[in-house]
């Protein structure tokens, strides 16, 4: 049977035949896509991504999970993928929905949203386990303590205190109860001998001191500090720096204290027994004192921080000749001198012996 097409049906059939090419490819595009892509697929691998969690948060207070996933991404799209590594220009997100949990815990599947459709993500883990808990608040008393895993370093910590006094937690309402005290820890490994005060985080522990997960107001406070530290004495010695001016053959280098006081950490001062006082003498010409200050060559303090030094000049001989000659011209000059007035002396006195015994003769004649 032979079928006759009227020629004013033709424009409805290939208007079919369009809509039925466009619902083929759009309902295997997909397919399409992954099989283009296949040859030239890229991939990068992103850590650290951090992990955005759907909840009421003035109800609730969510823990006990990791904030940050890995996510492998693919496509072919290279522009596009380098867009989604780089954090600044990021659109996609990691989400854990719990709108329609209920208190206690879960395990949540992780999903991507706002991914461009040309890329495909894999998320390590797929899902993570979260506590939810009714969201409670209450003041507490901050206690400083001292880490009890570091070495102390010699240094002896006395009183601390700490400002504020008292900060406000946030946590679930069963993690409150089991709240034993809230504290603030000291590092002492990393405190120096000059050290007052440290800024430092809040935690609040359990009975058995571990820690809970919490929130504070504020989040860090600051710890004071009196800090005690060994101290020692030790010798002093000058050192004799710079060349010495051409006249000179040497110098003395009296200090005017032998001994100072160092203070620091014991691993510190147990090295030292004494310090060496660099004096300068290139531009010596006679006898000079000088304020030095006494170096510190690590971390610890010295008293006192100066010290004064005498240098004392030897000329060379050729020097001290010239001196010594100028010395006895100078004391024959002044022997000359004292000689010459003794002679006046002695002639003036004669004369007047002379004149007072005519007198005499005078008076005896008459």
């Amino acid at each position: 049977m032979r079928i006759k097409f009227k020629k004013s049906n033709a424009p409805y059939m290939l208007i079919s035949l369009l809509f039925s090419l466009i619902l083929f490819f759009n309902v295997n595009s997909q397919s399409f896509s992954r099989l283009i892509s296949s040859e030239t697929n890229y991939e990068e691998a992103l850590q650290n991504v951090p992990i955005n969690v759907l909840y009421d948060s003035d109800e609730y207070f969510v823990h006990g999970f990791s904030s940050t996933v890995s996510v492998k991404l693919s496509g072919a799209n290279r522009i596009q993928l380098n867009r989604e590594v780089d954090p600044d220009t990021r659109n996609f997100s990691v989400v854990a929905d719990l709108t329609k949990l209920s208190t206690g815990t879960h395990e949540v599947r992780l999903k991507t949203k706002n991914l461009s459709s040309s890329l495909f993500a894999t998320i390590e883990p797929e899902t993570i386990s979260v506590t939810i808990e009714k969201k409670v608040t209450k003041q507490f008393d901050v206690s400083p303590i001292l880490s009890s895993t570091t070495n102390n370093t010699g240094l002896e910590i006395g009183q601390m205190s700490v400002e504020p006094t008292k900060v406000s937690i946030t946590t679930g309402e069963d993690t409150m109860k089991e709240i034993d005290r809230v504290v603030a820890s000291v590092d002492s490994s990393k405190l120096t001998a000059d050290q007052k005060s440290v800024r430092t985080s809040v935690q609040a522990l359990n009975a058995s001191g571990e820690s809970l997960p919490i929130q504070s107001d504020p989040q860090n406070v600051t710890i004071n500090l009196e800090i005690q530290t060994p101290s020692k004495e030790v010798s002093l010695y000058p050192i004799q720096e710079g060349e010495l001016p051409s006249t000179i053959e040497s110098v003395k280098i009296t200090l005017n204290r032998s001994k100072a006081t160092i203070t620091g950490a014991e691993s510190v001062i147990d090295q030292i027994d004494s310090i060496g006082i660099p004096v300068d003498v290139s531009q010596i010409q006679g006898t000079v004192k000088k304020l030095v200050d006494i170096p510190v060559a690590g971390n610890y303090q010295v008293n006192p921080k100066t010290v004064n030094a005498q240098v004392t000049p030897v000329f060379k001989k050729s020097q001290e000749t010239e001196t010594s000659s100028t010395d006895q011209s100078n004391a024959s000059t002044e022997a000359s001198k004292n000689l010459s007035e003794a002679s006046s002396s002695a002639e003036t006195s004669t004369t007047q012996t002379t004149s007072d015994q005519e007198a005499a003769t005078d008076q005896s004649t008459n």
